[in-house]
């Protein structure tokens, strides 16, 4: 009897012990967007925007935010219906502008460049961008031999950095 009763808590905490081995499965967090807080800008950045872009007339769907630099970002829809983000420091000075093009309405000398250096390549996606002292240049992404490759092309097509 003695030996049936050590048997039996032999065999509890074995049991006990490998239950409490068992991993749980996680709980999963679910992913919280970042709020995105729209701001006034200062009426000198505001003023800049409106010189440099007042050729596209009024632009009503402006959103402006401040980045973690201080600088101030608008994001609107362009006069050709385009995607486009302009940035400003809080003094009113042009930061960059960044327009996301359609793959359709991409130049013939850029796609001709690409194509030539790097035949087969697909364009993922064209960007073109305009910064404070460097001319503009369209920033592309295309796909060469299943990889995706980075590439700043010139507007006369020349390409000057592939990373």
């Amino acid at each position: 009897m003695k030996n049936l009763i050590l048997l039996l808590m032999a065999f509890f905490v074995l049991a006990t012990s490998a239950d409490a081995q068992k991993k749980k499965p996680k709980t999963k967090k679910k992913a919280v967007a970042a709020k995105v807080v729209t701001v006034t800008p200062p009426s000198k950045v505001d003023a800049m925007f409106n010189a440099r872009f007042a050729k596209m007339g009024e632009i009503t769907d402006k959103k402006w935010t401040k980045n973690y630099s201080g600088n101030y970002i608008v994001k609107y829809k362009n006069s050709d219906g385009l995607n486009q983000m302009v940035e400003y420091k809080a003094d009113g000075s042009f930061i960059k502008s960044d327009v996301e093009m359609n793959i359709s309405n991409v130049p013939e000398n850029l796609r001709t460049a690409i194509s030539t250096q790097y035949p087969g390549a697909e364009l993922k996606s064209v960007h073109y961008m305009e910064t404070g002292h460097v001319k503009p240049y369209y920033k592309t992404v295309v796909t060469v031999d299943g990889a995706d490759k980075n590439l700043l092309v010139s507007e006369d097509g020349t390409i000057t950095d592939a990373s």
